[in-house]
């Protein structure tokens, strides 16, 4: 009984050794995004810890038609990463009437375990609400509050921060 045996060729063990290491190859790039998009994750979940304080209400002057508010917000951000605030939408409320809507729509970095400072300039009209408060804010005398929505730039995502703050 005669047996032959057909080895490989030498053209054919390099495709198979090739194969077998771009499949490691795949795998290994699988692994290394898993871990990259697991830690994102993960930061992003630390992120919803940054705590937004209304820090003052300042007014910046006042005309005969209306008042400029100065509103300015605290950013605290407990976490080992740095949070980009991509914007903040907030109602503004004085002596609990609804006075309008603001917003600050500029990137600002709050870097790990930093507290940073930002602010808006808020336009008040003198009609509606405004002139229920209009003696009040003459005085200083307003109980300020806002609520809205923190806005923070991640890499797999925009995360929304929710809060209600009075000053």
């Amino acid at each position: 009984m005669l047996v032959i045996t057909i080895l490989p060729t030498k053209k054919e063990r390099r495709e198979v050794y090739m194969g077998k290491w771009l499949g490691a190859i795949v795998v290994v790039v699988i692994l290394l995004g898993g871990l990259y998009v697991y830690s994102e994750y993960e930061k992003r979940a630390a992120l919803q810890n940054c705590e937004i304080t209304l820090s003052d209400v300042r007014v910046a002057s006042i005309g005969l038609t209306g008042a400029k508010l100065e509103i300015v917000f605290r950013i605290y951000n407990p976490n080992d990463v740095t949070a980009t605030l991509d914007r903040i939408e907030y109602e503004l409320y004085g002596n609990g009437e609804f006075l309008g809507y603001g917003y600050i729509d500029r990137s600002v970095d709050i870097p790990a375990r930093s507290i940073r400072y930002v602010s808006s300039e808020f336009t008040l009209d003198y009609g509606g609400a405004l002139k229920t408060i209009w003696s009040a804010l003459k005085r200083g005398d307003v109980d300020w509050r806002v609520k809205g929505t923190l806005h923070i730039d991640t890499p797999i995502g925009t995360l929304d921060v929710p809060f209600e703050e009075r000053a």
